[in-house]
């Protein structure tokens, strides 16, 4: 097959571009397709156009997934010429949609995952404090000048509490989440390639 169009044509940027070329092509082609710079009437075709460029600008811009469409490309272009096979809109589109749906999931288990042990530490601190404050408050006159204080460090307790022990749990369902991320994974790189196939073709 002869050279193809790629996602660097698209973007008007060399197959070795740097990260930096890519990241300021984007940029120019956003002004073009993004919504805020196109009438009412072409919002549906500016959304669509967007899409598919945050789809490119991501692949090119990560080195796995560059990787993965250098690897696929190079793949195609030493095939025999043979009719190109075109997916229906509606279907690319569905996996353009369900793509994003997991990378939003993969990317709210990853906070889940990482951010355990701070919400932890974050959650003990604050209940410590508003508990001892609390404490002071029932057993004191301390906080009898300012009763504002006194409610909120009930208030402040609870909430410490509470992101305390759902950061626990979080921290004991680890291996759950990694698997499930790993599951998404897996699910995203088929998609990738669905989508690498449905634009190259």
């Amino acid at each position: 097959m002869a050279r193809m169009k790629t996602f660097y044509d698209e973007l008007g940027v060399g197959r070795d571009a740097s990260v930096p070329e890519i990241k300021r092509a984007f940029k120019e082609v956003a002004k073009v397709y993004h919504p805020d710079k196109n009438p009412p009437d072409k919002q549906a075709w500016a959304h669509e156009q967007m899409s598919r460029y945050n789809f490119i600008f991501e692949t090119l811009t990560h080195s796995a997934s560059r990787q993965e469409y250098d690897n696929l490309v190079r793949k195609y272009e030493s095939m025999a010429e043979k009719p190109a096979v075109r997916r229906p809109a509606r279907e690319r589109t569905a996996i353009a949609q369900e793509y994003a749906a997991i990378s939003v999931e993969i990317m709210n288990l990853a906070g889940k995952y990482t951010n355990c042990r701070l919400r932890m530490v974050i959650g003990a601190t604050l209940g410590s404090i508003a508990s001892i404050l609390h404490l002071m408050g029932i057993f004191t006159s301390m906080l009898d000048t300012v009763p504002i204080v006194f409610a909120f460090s009930y208030f402040f307790t609870l909430i410490g509490g509470g992101m305390t022990v759902f950061a626990i749990f979080d921290y004991f369902s680890r291996g759950e989440t990694r698997r499930r991320i790993n599951e998404l994974e897996e699910r995203r790189a088929f998609l990738r390639q669905r989508m690498f196939e449905a634009y190259v073709s």
